[in-house]
Formats: C-alpha cells, sequence, structure tokens
C-alpha cells in the first residue's frame, strides 16, 4: 500500500484515505439494502497515560487498539483521525454487540511493567438511516455524540440525534457572540439577598448572571456557563460580573443605602487561565470599594481537581481580607474532609437539604448536626432553597444564621431593588454597625445544650430537647428574639402564653410572676456574668436556669442573652444540685458534679469568692479521666499517690468513714508547682450523686512550711553554736534576691545592733563595716565582702574565708569569716559563719 495513504504508527488508512475507502463501502451496503454506521472513537485519559507511563507506552496502546479496530472491522474500514482519534464504519445490525465487544477487550488492550491498564474509550455513533449525508459529515456527527460524555470516566458509546446539532450550533453561538454579550450588556446580574434569620433584614445579596438575547432570548445559567466553562471562557462572564457588582455598591452607597457585602461566583477554570486572585483584587482596589464588601463562592466540586492548588488559591483570598465561601456544601462525598483541611467563612447548605426536611425526622437531624459542627468550627452559615416559613421557623432555631430563597425573593436587577425601596415593599438592608451583634445572637444552636439535661430523667419526659431563647433587653422593652420548640412549649405549659418576635414593654413583665427572671436577666446584661439560677413557675416548681450575655447592640444599645432551662423539679424536693454547687462556688475554683451509678460528670469553673459557675465541660467515666488527668497536669512528685488513692472505691469507702473525701495535692501551671486541697461529700438527699471541689490552698501551706523550716533552722544553727562556743553569729543568704536571716548571735556580737534579717545582705554590711569594722581593716573588709567577691571566691576555691577586726564593746577583736554555697529543698543558699580568732 502506498505509504502517503497509511497512518506511519499504526499502518491503518489515513483519514483522507479512508473517506473513499468509506464512502465505496458505504454505497455496496446501501445497494444491498444494508444500513451503514460510522463510529467515532476517543481514547480518553491520552494525555494522563503519556505523562504516567512514557510515550513509547502511549504508542503501543495507539498501535494495540488500531490492531482491536482491524480485527473488529477489517483494516480497510476503520483508520486513525489523528492523535487519539479513531473512526470506522460498520454495518448497523449488530453494532452495539460489536461495541461491547470492544469495549471489554479494551479492558485488558495493554499492559506496562507486567500490570494490565484499562483504557477508557467513548464511542460516538452516526446512523446513515436517519440522514443521507457524507461520510466526511458522518464522522463529524459521530464525534459529536461522543460531546455527552466525553468527561465520563467509564467507557461508553451514545447515538447522534438532532438535538445534539442544535446543542452545538447553540455552543457555538454562545462562544462566538460572548464578547459582544459583554460589551453590549446582553449579560446581566440580577442579585438574590440573603437574609440574616436573627432580624429578617438582607445582609448579604448573590450576584448571578443571566443572558437576555436579542436572538435566543432570556438564557438561563444552565444555557451559558457549563459551556463557557468548558471552553474556558467563563472568567471574562465573572470579571464583568464583579465589575457590574463594584459599580452597583457604589451607586447605593451614594444613594445612601446600607452597604452590605455582595458574594460572586467563581469557576475552576477561571483559576487556570489567569491569576483570578491578582484580577478580582486589581478591579476591587481600583474601585476604592473595601475587600471586606466581596465574598468568594467556590463550590465543592471544583476543589477535587488539584486539591494543593484550590488550597494556595483559597489562603491566598483569605490572606488579602476576603471571606470565602463553600458553595452547595453537601452535594459531594467529600465535604467532610474539606473542612478538615481548609477553613472557609461560610458552609453554604445545598438546596437539596431543604427538600429533605419535609421527608421525615432524620433530614432535620442530620442538618442540626451539621449546623452545631459548623458552630464549632467557628463557621457561618446559610441555607439555600428556603421556601416555606416552616424551613424558615426551623433554621432560625437550629441557629443557621443566613437563609436565602424565593421565600424571601427570587433574584432580580438592580433596578427592580431599588423599586421595589421606592415602594416601600423592600425586605431592608441589614445596618452594617449591626452586623456582629446580629451574627452572634443569630449562630447559637438552639439545641446545643441538650447533654445537660441527659440526667433529668422526668425532663427529657416533658422536652425533646432542651428549651433555650435568646432575649434582647433594652431599658424599657424586651424581646423574644429567638427560640426553639421546647422552650415554646415550656412557656405555654407553665404561663399559658404563645410567644412572638413583639417587644414587651418591661414594666409589663415586672408586674407578672417573670419579675425575679427579668431582674436576673437585668443583671446578666449589664454585667456579662454567666449564671446558674433557680427560678419558681406558676404552679409551684423550680426551674433552674443558665443564663449568660451573648453581644451588645452598638446601634440600639439592646444586649443578646442566652437562657437554657436546665431542669424542672417539684417544689418539695427543694434540693437541687446547683444550689450546692453556687455555694461551694464561694470557696472552689473547680466543681465536678459525678454521677456514681454511671460515671458521668459536669465540670464547672468559678471566681473565687464570687456566686457564679461556668459550665466547662461534660463527660462520662469521671474516675478514669481524672487519673489519667493527674499525668500531665499533677506535679510529678504527686502524681503516684493521687492515681493510687483516688479511686471510686477509695473515696467513697472514706467519705462513708468520716463525712468526706479530702486529698491534698499540687497541680502545675507556667511550669511552677502550686497547692490544691479536693474535698468530696455525697449529696445529701440523692446519695447517687457526689460533689468535689477543689480550692487553692498554696498560700496557707507555703507559709506553713516557710514558719516550719525557719524553727527547724533555729533548733539547727542553735545546736550548731552550742557545740562551738566561739561562733559570735551565723547568717543564712538567699543570693537570688540578696534577702538574709541572722541565727543566735551572742551577747557581745549583739551589742553593735545589726540587724538580724532584712532584704539586702550585701548593702547593709557594707553600711555596717562603718561602724561595726576597724578603721585600718576597713577599706579592705569592703572590697572583699561584696556579693560578686564572695561568689569569685566560692567559685575559684569552693569557699570564702577572710579575717578583720572589729570593733566590739570598743575593743578590736580578731574575728574569721567563712561562707559556702549549698542547696536547701531545691534552693541556693549562703550560710556565713563569723568566730573569734
Amino acid at each position: 500500500m502506498d505509504v502517503t495513504l497509511v497512518d506511519y504508527l499504526t499502518g491503518l488508512p489515513n483519514m483522507n484515505y479512508f473517506m473513499s475507502l468509506a464512502s465505496a463501502k458505504k454505497d455496496i451496503m446501501t445497494g444491498a439494502q444494508q444500513n451503514a454506521a460510522i463510529l467515532f472513537f476517543d481514547l480518553y485519559g491520552m494525555r494522563k497515560f503519556n505523562s504516567e507511563y512514557g510515550f513509547d507506552n502511549g504508542n503501543i496502546l495507539l498501535k494495540s487498539f488500531a490492531k482491536l479496530l482491524t480485527d473488529l472491522f477489517g483494516n480497510t474500514s476503520c483508520c486513525r483521525i489523528g492523535g487519539d482519534d479513531f473512526a470506522a464504519i460498520t454495518e448497523e445490525q449488530g453494532i452495539e454487540d460489536t461495541i461491547h465487544e470492544l469495549i471489554e477487550n479494551c479492558k485488558a488492550l495493554v499492559k506496562v511493567d507486567g500490570q494490565v491498564v484499562e483504557v477508557t474509550i467513548h464511542i460516538g455513533v452516526y446512523l446513515f438511516k436517519s440522514e443521507d449525508v457524507s461520510v466526511n459529515m458522518a464522522c463529524d456527527r459521530a464525534k459529536l455524540a461522543c460531546a455527552p460524555i466525553r468527561h465520563s470516566n467509564e467507557s461508553g458509546f451514545n447515538y447522534y440525534d438532532i438535538t445534539i446539532s442544535e446543542a452545538n450550533e447553540k455552543r457555538q453561538y454562545i462562544i462566538d457572540n460572548l464578547d459582544k454579550a459583554i460589551s453590549e450588556h446582553w449579560i446581566k446580574v440580577y442579585y438574590q439577598p440573603i437574609v440574616r434569620g436573627v432580624n429578617l433584614r438582607v445582609c448579604d445579596e448573590e450576584a448571578l448572571a443571566r443572558w437576555i438575547d436579542p436572538v435566543k432570548g432570556f438564557l438561563s445559567p444552565a444555557d451559558f456557563i457549563p459551556i463557557l466553562e468548558e471552553a474556558k471562557l467563563i472568567y471574562k462572564v465573572d470579571l464583568y460580573i464583579l465589575e457590574q457588582v463594584l459599580e452597583k455598591i457604589k451607586y447605593m452607597a451614594n444613594h445612601g443605602y446600607f452597604m452590605v457585602s455582595q458574594s460572586i461566583n467563581l469557576s475552576r477554570s477561571d483559576f487556570d487561565v489567569c491569576d483570578i486572585v491578582e484580577e478580582i483584587c486589581k478591579r476591587i482596589d481600583g474601585s476604592g470599594i473595601p475587600r471586606n464588601k466581596i465574598n468568594i463562592e467556590i463550590t465543592e466540586s471544583i476543589l477535587g481537581k488539584d486539591f494543593e492548588f484550590m488550597k494556595l488559591q483559597i489562603d491566598r483570598f483569605k490572606k488579602l481580607g476576603f471571606s470565602v465561601w463553600m458553595d452547595d456544601f453537601g452535594s459531594g462525598y467529600s465535604s467532610l474532609d474539606v473542612l478538615q483541611q481548609i477553613q472557609f467563612d461560610l458552609l453554604k447548605f445545598d438546596m437539596s437539604f431543604m427538600r429533605q426536611l419535609d421527608k421525615g425526622k432524620n433530614g432535620k437531624i442530620i442538618l442540626r448536626e451539621l449546623m452545631r459542627m459548623a458552630s464549632s468550627l467557628g463557621v457561618d452559615t446559610i441555607c439555600e432553597g428556603v421556601e416555606t416559613e416552616e424551613q424558615v421557623s426551623f433554621l432560625k432555631e437550629i441557629g443557621c444564621s443566613k437563609l436565602q430563597g424565593f421565600f424571601f425573593q427570587k433574584p432580580i436587577p438592580m433596578e427592580q431593588i431599588i423599586e421595589k425601596y421606592e415602594k416601600g415593599i423592600q425586605i431592608g438592608f441589614e445596618n452594617p454597625e449591626e452586623s456582629h451583634y446580629c451574627e452572634t445572637i443569630g449562630r447559637v444552636n438552639l439545641h446545643d445544650l441538650s447533654v445537660i439535661s441527659q440526667n433529668e430523667d422526668a425532663f427529657n419526659n416533658f422536652f425533646s430537647t432542651l428549651p433555650m431563647i435568646v432575649i434582647e433587653v433594652g431599658e424599657e422593652t424586651v424581646r423574644f428574639t429567638r427560640y426553639n420548640q421546647s422552650y415554646h412549649e415550656f412557656f405555654e405549659r407553665y404561663y399559658g402564653i404563645n410567644l412572638h418576635g413583639e417587644e414587651v414593654p418591661i414594666s409589663v413583665v415586672m408586674q407578672g410572676e417573670g419579675a425575679g427572671i427579668m431582674v436576673i436577666l437585668k443583671q446578666a446584661a449589664k454585667e456579662g456574668k454567666r449564671l446558674f439560677v433557680d427560678g419558681t413557675l406558676p404552679d409551684g416548681s423550680v426551674a433552674h436556669y443558665f443564663i449568660s450575655k451573648l453581644a451588645d447592640n452598638p446601634v440600639t444599645k439592646k444586649i443578646a442573652v442566652v437562657v437554657a432551662v436546665l431542669s424542672i423539679k417539684d417544689s418539695v424536693q427543694g434540693e437541687v444540685y446547683a444550689n450546692i454547687a453556687r455555694a461551694l462556688a464561694t470557696d472552689y475554683f473547680n466543681l465536678f458534679y459525678i454521677n456514681l451509678e454511671t460515671e458521668d460528670f459536669i465540670e464547672y469553673r468559678s471566681n473565687i469568692g464570687k456566686d457564679e459557675l461556668a459550665t466547662e465541660r461534660h463527660g462520662d467515666d469521671f474516675f478514669r479521666r481524672a487519673r489519667e488527668d493527674a499525668l500531665t497536669h499533677l506535679y510529678e512528685e504527686d502524681r503516684e499517690t493521687f492515681v493510687k488513692v483516688f479511686t471510686k472505691e477509695n473515696v467513697l469507702k472514706q467519705i462513708d468513714e468520716t463525712g468526706t473525701f479530702v486529698h491534698i495535692y499540687r497541680l502545675v501551671k507556667f511550669g511552677l508547682p502550686y497547692y490544691v486541697n479536693m474535698k468530696a461529700v455525697r449529696m445529701t438527699r440523692d446519695k447517687k450523686y457526689l460533689i468535689i471541689g477543689v480550692s487553692h490552698i498554696d498560700a496557707q501551706v507555703k507559709q506553713k512550711q516557710i514558719v516550719d523550716k525557719a524553727r527547724q533552722d533555729q533548733i539547727i544553727y542553735s545546736r550548731l553554736m552550742a557545740l562551738s562556743e566561739d561562733y559570735l553569729c551565723i547568717y543564712v543568704i538567699n543570693p537570688d534576691d540578696n534577702s538574709y536571716s541572722e541565727f543566735q548571735a551572742n551577747s557581745e556580737f549583739g551589742s553593735l545592733g545589726i540587724s538580724k534579717e532584712g532584704k539586702d545582705f550585701f548593702e547593709e554590711t557594707q553600711k555596717n563595716a562603718d561602724f561595726a569594722v576597724a578603721e585600718e581593716d576597713r577599706e579592705v573588709f569592703k572590697k572583699r565582702h561584696t556579693k560578686e567577691s564572695i561568689l569569685k571566691n566560692i567559685e575559684t576555691d569552693g569557699v570564702f574565708s577572710s579575717r578583720h577586726h572589729m570593733l566590739i564593746n570598743d575593743k578590736h577583736v580578731m574575728v574569721s569569716v567563712r561562707c559556702v554555697l549549698v542547696k536547701e529543698n531545691g534552693e541556693n543558699r549562703l550560710i556565713m559563719g563569723i568566730r573569734k580568732v
């Protein structure tokens, strides 16, 4: 065969030669009443194969595939069009069996280093019976038939139909007219409001692209965005949208509207074709708009494509002052894994979550726990697709701080936003000065303290979760801003009132049965306290409340407070565990409330001397955890004893024998040990509960140690001087701070009137030399009896010694001074003795 007619690598006919061969075969098949078909083959992932296994193995793959086509269709009925594309002509009858055989053979088509590499093949099919066209056009149409499956990782085939041509024409129209659509403003920005749950005001807006074409009419994002993404042209639209958004922000600000942040969406290809981070910064900085007014939305799906690269770009945005949101959270399979590696500012929950809410309790449970997780991570949340009032209520209850959907407003252009304001039918923008305040109280998950009620069995029978409410307290009014269903039921059950979000005058509340709690609410709001308090309900029951300040509104001066009902006990029980805990709080910095049957516990912390508590943590297996904590928090010398003593059995045995369990040990803070005292007692009425308090006793213990040490030293030095009658005096000096003490000076030395203790031994020695040291020795004495000289001699010789005359009772008395450095309880001390010679 003429070499100019064949492909140099595979030996198959080249494309031009194949067209003539296929045309002739088609005519023969038509004459024989057979329906002809053209197959187009695309070896998917060839570039990746070459990158991983090398071009030589890639050539082997191409030749192996060419051999497979020859075996199935014959040498003159197939060709290599170019690159990794091939074509073949065959009879329509039995075509799918042939295709399945080919796909199956591709699974073991080639081996690399002895390992089989499966090859993915996409096949487009054109049947001439649909329209009798040239072989050349049939190949083009078969290639178009591959388009719907071209991104699939699995082998497959697809038939050509007229809609594929229409889609291709549409695709080409959009690509050809993109620049004109931008310059002529066929592409318009529509804005959908994002509403703050706590005040139902617009706190953000999402900018969305709509193409209104003079020929094609209204094109939705689904009509043009995927096409432009594939063509890697979407960056033009995204940057154009940004420019329009910046103009809108400036217009709204200049006309007196509150300036809320705007959210723009980015595509994966934006990051491939340009430095999109730099392009966005350039436009925003040039506009004079603060960067924090633009939120960057990135869909979860694009993160999987070169994850490390995308993580780097997100980090760049965040470091430059942008808020980065994960769009469509929960629509993929890797959402939680992504959150471990990238710190998003906000999670935008996919609208599929809204569709599941009305299908049973599982959807609500999942969404509630995801909100709790986001709150724990410090991430804000939005749910999109909100369409009903019931959805709004539930989302507000579980702490979803922002809401978006047709319930509030479908996307509209800026002109309609302004028109709504002019007609007074707008939702209204949030005052940016209140944004932080509203965000704080809006993100409280009103289901998040349910674990506290785990030991209150009767309480759990009343309510499915802990009753919680966010209350805004003003000077003259109070507003029940957010509450969960349990609190609504609690309030209706005990007060017979249906809660609403309207403001109520405090004077009205003070006239009713809520007056006592109102006083405490105002106290918590004013002083910022976190309180555990008891309040009597109308039926005589006692409710145990947790109250904590959340935030201050800088505009209205109101203060938001969260209230949780922790337990309800009837009046005859009288004793609530928190009463005891609060009494202990005046003396103890750590308090533990333990169920001896389950060993579940609650830990509280308090400010010493104040009757307020803060829940630190909840847990189980208390005694084991305490012993484990001892290995890291206790002073090393005290750990073994603590672990041995602090068992459930020992604690209860000592309580049964003496009424209390007491243990003194040392904790470590900033590397230094300090003494604490642990005291444990049983609850008076319910013996299955244990209260343990831990108090500071460091000052008391150390003061006692000092006194005991001084007494012991006095005994030692008294005995020493009794054994050696010629000692005049012994000094113990702290070289770190120069403080000193004198032990047992005899009467002769005492006559000099030198202080028995002081803050600076060396300074006072220099002063005392003027009257206690003979004049002829005084100058030498002062030079040698400095701290530096003494320590240097000790370092060199191990001891400092000197002789000089002292003036005692107007007589010259020769004395010898000897000083050494010793360790006492791990601290340096200078021991200096003065004796007659």
